[in-house]
């Protein structure tokens, strides 16, 4: 009897995960004069509502110490709201208020690709004071 309940508990959870996850798009794409990005949406009733996660790394960056590049080092931004447009944006500020991201997106193409802008700036220590990514424009596609 043990086994069957244990059997059925483990058969109920993997079907809730299988939901979840299919609630879940995963797009991947580029930064415009390099890095990459990654984002994945929260989708109710075949509507998006949410973009969870967005991810980047390597967008290039001036400082007054010259080039380098910047990403979000595991730490993302909170998720953003998707409105009736498709559209999305937050504007997310340091503990310390020394770096500040701005994003904007839109999705389209039946939710199929997104783009947007996004632009960080900000002194990020040893001596890499004002820097600025300037309004760098990024692309992505669901499923790649």
């Amino acid at each position: 009897m043990k086994r069957i309940v244990i059997g059925t508990a483990v058969i109920a959870t993997l079907a809730f995960a299988t939901v979840a996850f299919a609630n879940l798009r995963h797009y991947h794409g580029k930064v415009a004069g390099g890095g990459e990005l990654r984002l994945v949406t929260k989708v109710r009733d075949g509507e998006t509502i949410k973009v969870k996660r967005f991810i980047f790394n390597r967008v290039p960056m001036e400082c007054d110490d010259g080039a380098s590049t910047v990403g979000d080092v595991g730490t993302p931004p909170p998720p953003m709201r998707v409105n009736e447009e498709h559209r999305f944006h937050g504007d997310f500020n340091s503990p310390s208020g020394a770096k500040r991201l701005r994003i904007r997106g839109r999705l389209k193409n039946d939710d199929e690709k997104a783009r947007g802008t996004l632009r960080v700036t900000g002194d990020f220590g040893g001596g890499s004071t004002n820097c600025d990514t300037g309004k760098t424009r990024w692309r992505a596609k669901h499923g790649r």
